[in-house]
């Protein structure tokens, strides 16, 4: 009976007579066995999956990411592990020309057996694998197995052959060793944002494939603008059953109430020597039938089916694939800046930024790190919307996928189309120099290839960045010895330029790919890649994080035409540190549970001096590590803040076009740089996003002279004209402003304009006032308030301890599905970083509030069920005030 049911699976994916016999465990017709190497170890497995999760659902493992756990499961990534299944085949799966199994995403050392016989290996969990069974198939029962080694191991014995530096992370990662000699996630071996557990097991899908005559693999789409149409060139690759094989190629592109654009041709495959072939076919589309795709806050995100097929003359076999295409231009610029500035003395070096449909745009957005430390979970569906979702709603328009990682699944991609998220895509290379011996590089090659032709045709593919912070790193003898620099310069060209270049430049010809992030780039290339000072302002992106000064501060930050990196740590909320321990003890800043969570050299004597500058808070005091928690966030959301503005104002004077801190989330309930904890909790930086990057700002830069810039901030395609600027001060003794003025402000399109005030405000002493900012423009439906806070607030006269009243008037049913109850604020007082929580799932509208007002509305939106009354008595608040020790 099993059989029978198999056999039905296996018929799911029928083109012709084409079928695909999935090995994936979902439903129950597969089942996987997971033993380790003495045979101590026999529990069920899951495919997709990985032996971390397949142990802990076995109750073999406790919870990974449970107090010191992922040290204490550490034996896991020293054993070696078997994944195996049967099945079923009938006489007519055997007829087939080619059979072949393929595995989307092994991890990562593993040799394969079908039916005892040996079929392949592996060695990058980056690459798909297809592996030629027929003549190892038989009719009734077969057995599959596949053998996993030890990636700890593994990298160590191929770094005892081709030695790359470093040899080790950092100590304080508590991680392993030589991650740089395999291509797998490098952040497995640890980092200092998150834990090791470097697994094992097939992370992705895996089926067996039965064809006659030819299956499509991927698909590229080229879109460029001629006159008043698109031409879509469409690229085909696939492999073959047979040397030679002639059918018709045919593309349909779908527009919805415009009809659809049908193509065909008849066209002759000849494979290669690997068994591929490829082949084009090209539409012509009329700019009237096609919207524009637009990054999000410019427009919509209109997204169109392609579907391609081949169909054999001979065997009438169809192999098809669909996918999304939109219709845009991007293309970074790195043009004489004096042609932007002008003949100043800030034009010398290049742009760099991002043209979209013609606009440059600013961008505005986060780095990206795998939603998980275990692959296999990395890709949860629910998680992954969250996350880019909640990136939305704080008015980003790029993401950056870190080369530690992984390349995303589809899913991560198709969302990002959806909802207009351009993706600046690092190669799987970070913090580390690599080996470049044979082995080593054809792997490499076959990643690239792979990984270009599976992203390249979405719209929001922006760039290719080839590794993270390795120029840098070689420049500034970070893991190498000043004598070793020609030795570790020519293997770099040797990977980046040499091998990866060519094969995204052949692929992807319309991207820029940038060797390194940061970089100078085309500076860095006409430097011989490695640039004298890759950090120079004055030239492509950069990465700066400084523990040392205020981060509070406009006057520490330097100039960037693009700043890809910067960030400050904070640790995650009490609610989140408690899904990862029930100790009391642990819950203490001097804890082992807490140190052994810091992975950052020095992370929390950084953290409390940032907030030592502005925020006063005793070791005595007896709610000290809660307020510490509750500080860090402030911190951070504040410094973030403070540099986001300073390179959006940065526009005006140095064109500089982009801002994307690190790092939007988190893989483990730790101190981090993220905006989003592990569990999907928003801390106080992610709320504070939603305004330091909101289309239209009114920014205030208060230098160390006492002296306020003020610029207004346009990222929208119309100007501003006839905005009215109403500057008030405050004495922090009343909500009543002391002084108030209005200015007549404006701005370009797309621009950030220093405006024409001069403000002279300080009547009184600078610690007993603060300034407001708020703004309002015809077309501008909300611009955030924003404030000048003249000394440390540890400083200020006046603050003093406010009554504030907290109701919630009634629900509403969004379409969403999720419920929005309405929240009322009511303060006698000035209140800073006002702070509300509430035990159900959900989150605040807006939060971390400056409460200048007597009232204010928000609303808490939850997919739970509570009632008005209940969430009114659930919801608890915290402020920031300066205490007495």
């Amino acid at each position: 009976m099993l059989w029978f049911v198999l056999v039905l699976a296996a018929c799911s994916a029928v083109h012709g007579s084409m079928h695909e016999l999935s090995m994936d465990s979902d439903g129950g017709n597969v089942q996987w066995v997971v033993e380790n190497q003495n045979g101590s170890i026999s529990v069920p497995g899951r495919v997709p999956g990985g032996v971390y999760s397949d142990l802990r659902r076995a109750g073999v493992l406790p919870d990974l990411l449970w107090q010191d756990n992922d040290v204490a499961t550490r034996w896991v990534s020293y054993d070696n592990f078997t994944y195996s299944t049967s099945f079923q085949l009938r006489a007519e799966h055997l007829a087939t020309r080619a059979a072949n199994l393929v595995l989307l995403g092994v991890d990562t050392v593993a040799f394969v057996e079908l039916n005892g016989r040996p079929v392949g290996a592996a060695d990058n969990m980056f690459v798909r694998y297809v592996f030629d069974v027929k003549p190892y198939l038989k009719e009734g029962l077969n057995t599959l197995r596949v053998s996993f080694a030890s990636a700890v191991l593994a990298a160590a014995r191929r770094s005892a052959r081709h030695y790359a530096a470093p040899a080790c992370v950092p100590a304080v990662y508590r991680g392993e060793c030589h991650a740089n000699q395999l291509r797998k996630m490098q952040a497995s071996f640890a980092w200092d944002w998150g834990p090791a557990a470097p697994g094992q097991g097939l992370w992705k899908s895996a089926f067996i494939e039965f064809y006659n005559s030819a299956v499509i693999r991927s698909v590229t789409t080229h879109i460029t603008k001629e006159d008043k149409q698109w031409r879509l060139r469409v690229k085909v690759y696939l492999e073959m059953a047979g040397r030679e094989e002639t059918g018709e190629l045919g593309a349909r592109l779908a527009l919805g109430a415009q009809g659809a654009v049908t193509v065909a041709k008849q066209v002759t495959l000849v494979a290669r020597g690997d068994g591929t072939a490829d082949a084009e076919i090209d539409m012509i589309v009329s700019e009237n039938v096609v919207s524009l795709w637009w990054p999000n806050g410019y427009g919509a995100q209109p997204l169109y089916d392609l579907s391609v097929t081949f169909t054999s003359n001979s065997s009438q076999e169809t192999s098809a694939r669909s996918i999304h295409v939109g219709f845009r231009t991007v293309e970074v610029v790195e043009q004489d800046i004096a042609e932007v500035l002008g003949n100043t003395t800030q034009s010398t070096g290049l742009t760099f930024y991002l043209k979209v449909n013609g606009y440059p745009l600013f961008m505005k957005g986060s780095n990206w790190i795998p939603a998980h430390i275990l692959p296999e979970l990395g890709g949860d569906e629910d998680t992954v919307d969250s996350l880019l979702q909640a990136a939305v709603e704080a008015h980003m328009n790029m993401v950056r996928v870190w080369g530690g990682g992984v390349y995303e699944r589809e899913r991560f991609y198709r969302r990002c189309d959806q909802l207009g998220l351009l993706v600046w895509q690092d190669l799987m290379f970070a913090c580390s120099m690599y080996p470049t011996d044979k082995e080593f590089l054809d792997t490499v090659r076959v990643e690239v290839e792979q990984n270009v032709l599976s992203l390249q045709h979405h719209p929001s593919l922006a760039l290719w960045g080839g590794n993270n912070e390795n120029e840098v790193a070689l420049r500034g003898s970070w893991y190498t010895h000043p004598s070793e620099f020609d030795k570790y310069k020519a293997e770099y060209i040797k990977l980046y330029v040499d091998t990866i270049k060519p094969i995204v430049h052949s692929l992807d010809p319309g991207r820029r790919y940038v060797v390194s992030s940061p970089s100078n780039g085309l500076e860095s290339e006409r430097e011989g890649y490695i640039a004298a000072n890759p950090y120079s302002p004055n030239y492509g992106d950069t990465h700066y994080y400084n523990y040392l000064a205020d981060g509070w501060s406009f006057d520490i930050y330097p100039l960037t035409r693009f700043a890809s990196e910067y960030g400050f740590q904070s640790l995650p909320s009490l609610t989140t540190l408690k899904t990862a321990t029930n100790k009391s003890e642990d819950l203490s800043l001097d804890s082992e549970f807490m140190a052994h969570r810091q992975h950052s050299p020095n992370g929390y004597s950084f953290i409390e001096s940032e907030m030592n500058r502005h925020l006063q808070l005793f070791k005595n005091d007896s709610k000290y590590f809660e307020k510490f928690i509750f500080y860090s966030q402030i911190s951070q959301a504040m410094s973030i803040k403070t540099e986001t503005e300073f390179y959006r104002q940065s526009q005006a004077t140095w064109y500089t076009m982009g801002a994307l801190y690190w790092q939007l989330n988190d893989v483990w309930q730790a101190p981090s740089w993220s905006g989003i904890e592990y569990g999907g909790k928003w801390k106080m930086l992610h709320y504070f996003a939603k305004s330091f990057f909101a289309p239209v700002l009114v920014s205030p830069r208060l230098h160390l002279t006492g002296k306020v810039d003020v610029y207004l901030l346009n990222d929208r395609l119309v100007p501003l004209l006839g905005g009215q600027l109403l500057v008030e001060v405050f004495n922090w003794t009343s909500l009543t402003p002391v002084d108030s003025k209005t200015y007549t402000v404006s701005a370009k399109p797309l621009s950030a304009q220093k405006q024409d005030i001069t403000l002279d405000l300080w009547k009184q002493n600078k610690k007993e006032v603060f300034l407001r900012f708020s703004l309002k423009a015809e077309g501008v439906a909300e611009s955030p308030m924003n404030y000048v806070f003249p000394v440390p607030l540890k400083d200020v006269v006046g603050l003093q301890k406010p009554t504030i009243q907290i109701t919630v008037s009634h629900r509403i049913r969004l379409h969403s599905g999720e419920t929005q109850h309405i929240v009322h604020i009511v303060t006698d007082r000035a209140v800073l970083f006002l702070w509300l929580e509430a035990p159900a799932p959900g989150r605040f509208r807006d939060n971390g509030f400056m409460l200048t007002q007597p009232y204010l509305r928000t609303a808490f939106l939850t997919a739970g069920n509570i009632t008005t009354s209940e969430l009114q008595k659930a919801i608890t608040y915290q402020y920031y005030l300066n205490e007495i020790s």
